[in-house]
C-alpha cells in the first residue's frame, strides 16, 4: 500500500512539473532584429536589420529556466550596400567565417510584472562574453514575446574598426565601440 501511494505521489509530482513548464520555439516571421551604429564624435547613426535563425525558451514557474538564441551573421543588413558588404567583411563582423552570433543563457532568471534579467554567453566572431540584459517578456498559453534593447561593446568581440578606443587621431571617421542591438522575438509552445 505504501508502495502504491508512493508511486502515485510520483506521477501527481511529475504531472505538475509538466504543467508548470513550458517550452517555447523561435519563429522567424514573428522575430526581427534591429542594430544602431554610430559615429564616436557627433550624432550621425545608422540603423540595418539581422534574422534570427533558431531559438527555445524553456520556462517554469515564472523562471527562465534555459534559453538560446541563434543569429544568421549573414543576415546582417541596410539599405546601403556598400555599407552592408563593409560591415559583413573582415574589417567587422567577417560573415562568410562567422556566419552565426549565439546567446546561451548560464543562470535561470525569475520574471516579474512582465520583466526579467537575463545572463548568459553572447558569441560573436568566436567572441565570447558574459552579457546582462533586461528584458519584457509576454507569455501568453501557447506563445511569448521577448523584446530588448541592450549597449552592445563591438571591440569586447575583435571589431576594432576605426574604433576610438585603439585609433586616437580618428576624429571625424572614429566609429563608436558601443552599438545597440533591440529585439522582438516572437516563440510559440512546442
Amino acid at each position: 500500500m505504501i508502495y502504491l501511494k508512493k508511486l502515485a505521489m510520483f506521477f501527481i509530482f511529475f504531472s505538475y512539473l509538466h504543467v508548470c513548464a513550458q517550452e517555447f520555439a523561435l519563429e522567424k516571421e514573428k522575430s526581427q532584429i534591429t542594430w544602431t551604429g554610430k559615429a564616436a564624435f557627433n550624432t550621425y547613426s545608422l540603423t540595418g536589420s539581422l534574422t534570427v535563425h533558431n531559438g527555445t525558451i524553456l520556462i517554469e514557474n515564472d523562471t527562465i529556466k534555459e534559453m538560446q538564441i541563434t543569429v544568421n551573421m549573414k543576415s546582417l543588413d541596410h539599405d546601403n550596400n556598400d555599407l552592408k558588404r563593409h560591415l559583413r567583411s573582415s574589417d567587422f563582423f567577417e560573415v562568410n567565417t562567422y556566419d552565426e552570433a549565439q546567446f546561451i543563457l548560464r543562470s535561470s532568471a525569475s520574471i516579474s510584472s512582465g520583466k526579467a534579467s537575463i545572463t548568459g554567453d553572447l558569441t560573436i566572431k568566436n567572441n565570447t562574453n558574459s552579457e546582462t540584459i533586461d528584458i519584457e517578456i509576454t507569455v501568453g498559453e501557447s506563445f511569448l514575446i521577448l523584446n530588448l534593447s541592450k549597449s552592445l561593446d563591438r571591440t569586447k568581440y575583435g571589431i576594432q574598426h576605426n574604433s576610438p578606443s585603439f585609433y586616437k587621431n580618428m576624429k571625424e571617421n572614429a566609429i563608436a565601440d558601443d552599438f545597440i542591438l533591440k529585439a522582438s522575438l516572437g516563440f510559440v509552445e512546442r
